[in-house]
């Protein structure tokens, strides 16, 4: 797909700020969503010159479960694929169907049948899932997963079982595309990324560093010696978001990309390898925060590790993954930049 006119739901989280920032760099036109005009300050910012060129609008959906809350975006502009990347991350479930399910789902069918019928001139929409519609608790502990598998959670299991509601929401809103796309037959195609646990640097606004996104604050516990037990984050796979954002912009323009599943992960990876990476290029930080370089439980489980198969996110998609200790190099700094930075606003 040349370049072309992108809607771009919840243009202020984590990976989607990285999505915004490739899409822009790649000369498309970009309208994304955020929940509030306050949510707009920081991006207006970091993307001043795409705002002030007309290349870059917003739009404010409160509540993208609404009925209809897309609707009258899609009317107004002649998108040429839709990127959804907004998905509920609510850390206080009181109600795990209200809170979680239903949010997931309503929003990411809501905006399909938005783009039917309103969007003659839509031909892609590209949905951010995760590894988590893949797995299974049932599979072997080395399973290697593809783009064939699915997580067999079912809607009525996580409505009684809250500690899978977010599996359950990414997996549900996934097959809920799928079965559209089946049943529906619209005029656009869709692509689905699935990545694995996501870090790297962040782009989106950070007021506190205790109120990161959830896995970049995973890493900060080590580092700043809150995790001094190394307790494991009980995903071994990982994935750097700046590959992430390649892999969406690559299945917009990429005609090929069309009705595809991407798994996405550079390889495994454990707590451990982290804590020795602070000792090795951090020692002063690690003995004062009392980081230990290894505990019983800091490396692989005996039983082994899944991994995942990538090669179709290499051979279509381009993506050549960050690795391990490249990603950690540039979060860590960032870490350090941010503190400093935080401490002088205080």
């Amino acid at each position: 797909m040349a370049v072309s006119n992108v809607l771009l739901t919840g243009g202020n989280g984590f990976i989607a700020v990285h999505i915004l920032s490739l899409l822009l760099q790649h000369g498309h036109t970009v309208t994304t969503t955020v929940r509030s005009e306050s949510k707009t300050t920081h991006l207006r910012k970091i993307f001043a010159a795409a705002v002030s060129s007309g290349q870059l609008k917003f739009t404010i959906i409160e509540d993208m479960t609404t009925q209809g809350a897309f609707d009258r975006v899609i009317k107004d502009n002649s998108f040429d694929a839709i990127l959804h990347a907004s998905s509920p991350v609510v850390f206080n479930v009181q109600d795990t169907e209200r809170d979680v399910l239903q949010p997931a789902i309503k929003g990411t069918t809501g905006i399909l049948r938005s783009a039917k019928e309103y969007g003659p001139t839509i031909k892609r929409v590209i949905i951010t899932s995760s590894a988590a519609a893949l797995a299974s608790v049932g599979d072997s502990p080395t399973h290697v997963y593809t783009e064939n598998d699915w997580n067999p959670v079912t809607y009525e299991f996580a409505v009684k079982n809250p500690q899978v509601a977010y599996s359950a929401s990414k997996t549900l809103a996934e097959k809920a595309a799928w079965e559209f796309i089946e049943h529906e037959k619209p005029g656009f195609d869709l692509v689905t990324i699935c990545p694995t646990m996501v870090y790297g640097p962040v782009l989106q606004e950070v007021t506190s560093l205790d109120s990161i996104n959830a896995s970049s604050l995973q890493f900060y516990q080590v580092f700043n010696g809150q995790n001094n037990e190394l307790k494991p984050f009980g995903v071994w796979l990982w994935v750097d978001v700046r590959d992430v954002a390649i892999a969406h912009v690559a299945a917009l323009e990429k005609p090929e990309a069309g009705g595809r599943r991407f798994p996405l992960a550079e390889g495994n990876f454990n707590i451990g390898q982290l804590a020795e990476y602070i000792w090795t290029h951090y020692p002063e930080r690690a003995k004062a925060k009392g980081i230990p370089r290894s505990t019983p439980t800091s490396g692989y489980p005996p039983e082994g590790v899944y991994t995942a198969d990538t090669d179709a996110s290499k051979s279509i998609l381009g993506i050549e993954y960050i690795k391990f200790e490249d990603m950690l190099k540039d979060q860590l700094a960032q870490f350090v930049v941010l503190e400093k930075k935080l401490e002088e606003t205080r």
